[in-house]
């Protein structure tokens, strides 16, 4: 530790005294030692601040102070060395690290955001996105326009609580929420009308049971609210077996609702799949 450096610091057990020959010091107090070389060779603002000092290139000064804190510059430079492990994305965290990320201009950590943000299932070839409000928002403040379309993507089908966000001091704009509710109130009057026109025709041509007639007409609204709450072909499928049973003993009726749920599913699956457009003001 330099002459300069106050005595009350602690050294990162991450990269310990004898990991790099440059110290990287956080706001709160902790030494991270890190190869010169390969700060230089992944960030050109690290770069050009090591060389600052005496003039010369990769001048000879030992330690740059940072504005970042510990858990931050810890992100980042597991991030920025090949030897370690990357640590897992938090969301109480990331805007700080992806604010560095900027700052220094390391585009490897915007990737890896990306990655861990986008999740897909073996046998689903559709893209989903963790944490999708926190990600459209992020997202839009980066300028990463295909993880923020895949995001809002995501809002506008998922359930309503993906709406809200639980993260500390992070905040959402009013013209957000506005733009998301609009096109999830669109997507869900669109679905609420299929509901309506099947239910008009099946109850004059098919359900002629008095019980089939009452059922019918019983799970509408639990369905148009669930609908308004999740926008999404996974409610239809949730809540269709009152459709499918509602007259049970009339054949023509039951296959005729097979036919026609099918061909919705294919409808309803590819404007869900259609990447919405970004707000302007982003």
């Amino acid at each position: 530790m330099s002459s300069s450096t106050p005595a009350n610091y602690v050294q990162s057990p991450e990269f310990p005294e004898n990991y790099g020959d440059f110290r990287l010091i956080s706001s709160d107090g902790v030494i991270f030692s890190f190869p010169r070389f390969l700060l230089a060779h992944i960030s050109p603002v690290f770069k050009d601040m090591l060389e600052i000092g005496t003039g010369n290139p990769m001048g000879q000064q030992a330690e740059l102070r940072l504005a970042e804190n510990s858990t931050t510059l810890n992100q980042l430079l597991r991030l920025l060395d090949p030897a370690k492990k990357p640590l897992p994305i938090h969301m109480d965290t990331v805007e700080e690290l992806l604010e560095s990320a900027r700052k220094y201009q390391v585009e490897r950590v915007f990737e890896y955001w990306q990655e861990q943000m986008k999740v897909q299932d073996d046998d689903d070839e559709v893209v989903k996105i963790r944490h999708p409000m926190m990600s459209f928002l992020l997202g839009g403040r980066f300028g990463r326009d295909e993880l923020t379309r895949l995001a809002l993507r995501e809002l506008i089908r998922a359930p309503d609580t993906s709406l809200y966000l639980s993260e500390k001091g992070f905040t959402v704009d009013h013209r957000v929420m506005t733009y998301v509710s609009r096109l999830r109130q669109e997507r869900s009057e669109k679905l609420i009308a299929r509901i309506h026109a099947y239910q008009s025709r099946a109850l004059r041509q098919y359900c002629c049971e008095k019980d089939g007639l009452i059922m019918m007409r019983s799970a509408t609204p639990s369905l148009t609210l669930e609908l308004i709450k999740e926008p999404s072909w996974n409610t239809f499928e949730k809540n269709m077996d009152i459709w499918y049973g509602c007259s049970s003993t009339d054949v023509q009726h039951l296959q005729s609702a097979k036919v026609v749920f099918n061909r919705w599913k294919a409808k309803i699956l590819e404007e869900e799949m259609a990447l919405p457009e970004i707000p302007e003001y982003f």
